[in-house]
C-alpha cells in the first residue's frame, strides 16, 4: 500500500498548535540564544521534561534551535562544519534573573536538515523527539512557525510508520504510541530505562491518542479501530520484516552515533563532564568521580568510564 501524501495542513493538524504558557518565563533564555546565534535563528522549539512538568526553573530546559545556515549560526568554520557533518551541535546556556537562574541545553539544526530528518532520517533521534508534544516558543515569522509544525506532524507519521509494523497489534492508542517511543529511545545511549517512552505517553494519554488517530489516514498500512477502543494495524509481511530488521540495526548504530555526539559535545558544552555525571546520578543513583584529569581531558580519560558504565548495564 502506498503511503498517502499528507499536505502541510494535514501535518499541522497532526502536530496540533505547538504552544505553551511558559513563553514569558523562558524569555531570557530565548533572547540569549538569539543573541548568541544572531540572525540565523529561525525558530526555537521547547521540548522535554520541563515542558511536561510545566516549570522551566525545575531543571534543565531542552531546546532545538532551528537556523537557516550552519555557517551563519556559528562564529567559527570548525563549529559549522561539525554541525553539518554530525548534527546537531549541543550547547549549554544559563541566564540569571531577579528571581532565579534559568539553564538550558540546546541543539542546533537547520530547517532543511530538520525537514529531511523527520521524513527520511534512518536514525530516530529527530522524528522520535519531534513526534512528541513540543512548543514553538519563537519563530521568525508565521511561515517558519507553520513549517516547523509541519515537521512535527511528519515526525509522528514517520515514527508510527517505522515502529508499528514491529509491534504486536492491537493496542490502545496511547500505549501504541508509547511502545513506538520506547523503540526510539532504545536506539540511543541513555541512562534511563527502556520504559521511558511508555512513561512519556502515559503523561498525556489523550494527546497521544489524538496524534495517532489524526495520523492514521497517512500511514503506509491499513489501521482499524476495534470495538474496545484499541487500534489494530495491518502492515504487509514485507513491511513487518523491514521494520524488525531496521530496529535491530538502529540500536547499535544509534548508540555508536550517540558516543560520537558525546565526544563532540566536549567542545561545545560548557562543563559537559560535570553535567553528564549529575544526570547519570539523577537517573540511576550511580555516582562517578569527576577528577581534574577527567575534566581537562575527557576525550582521553572518559572512555574507560563509559565502557565500565556500559558493561555494568548503567548505560543502555
Amino acid at each position: 500500500m502506498d503511503q498517502p501524501r499528507a499536505d502541510a495542513a494535514a501535518l499541522q493538524a497532526i502536530a496540533g498548535p505547538c504552544e505553551s504558557g511558559q513563553v514569558d518565563a523562558l524569555r531570557p533564555l530565548i533572547e540569549a540564544v538569539r543573541r548568541r546565534h544572531r540572525q540565523a535563528v529561525r525558530a526555537i522549539v521547547y521540548y522535554g521534561s520541563c515542558l511536561r512538568g510545566g516549570d522551566p526553573t525545575a531543571g534543565l530546559v531542552d531546546f532545538y534551535v532551528v537556523v537557516d545556515r550552519y555557517r551563519a549560526a556559528h562564529a567559527s568554520r570548525a563549529a559549522a562544519a561539525a554541525n553539518r557533518l554530525l548534527p546537531p551541535n549541543v550547547y549549554y546556556l544559563e541566564c540569571g534573573t531577579a528571581a532565579t537562574t534559568l539553564r538550558c541545553k540546546y541543539a542546533v539544526v537547520t530547517l532543511d536538515d530538520l525537514r529531511d530528518g523527520v521524513a527520511r532520517g534512518w536514525l530516530s533521534s529527530l522524528w522520535g523527539r519531534f513526534a512528541q508534544p513540543v512548543a514553538i516558543v519563537y519563530a521568525a515569522n508565521d511561515g517558519i512557525r507553520q513549517a516547523v509544525r509541519a515537521c512535527c506532524g511528519q515526525a509522528v507519521i514517520t515514527l508510527l510508520d517505522q515502529s508499528l509494523p514491529a509491534l504486536p497489534p492491537p493496542m490502545l492508542p496511547a500505549e501504541a504510541f508509547g511502545a513506538a517511543l520506547m523503540l526510539s529511545y532504545g536506539g540511543e545511549l541513555r541512562t534511563e530505562g527502556g520504559e521511558r517512552g511508555l512513561r512519556i505517553a502515559e503523561h498525556d494519554r489523550p494527546e497521544y491518542a489524538r496524534r495517532l488517530h489524526t495520523a492514521r489516514a497517512h500511514l503506509a498500512f491499513e489501521t482499524e479501530q476495534c470495538a474496545d477502543g484499541r487500534i489494530a494495524w495491518r502492515p504487509s509481511a514485507a513491511q513487518r520484516r523491514h521494520a524488525l530488521r531496521a530496529w535491530r540495526l538502529r540500536a547499535p548504530a544509534g548508540r555508536a552515533v550517540s558516543v560520537l555526539r558525546l565526544a563532540k559535545a566536549c567542545f561545545t558544552f560548557d562543563n559537559a563532564i560535570d553535567y553528564a555525571a549529575w544526570k547519570l546520578e539523577r537517573h540511576t543513583g550511580v555516582a562517578i568521580e569527576v577528577t581534574p584529569q577527567l575534566r581537562r581531558h575527557p576525550l582521553i580519560y572518559a572512555w574507560p568510564v563509559l565502557w565500565r558504565l556500559y558493561r555494568d548495564g548503567v548505560l543502555r
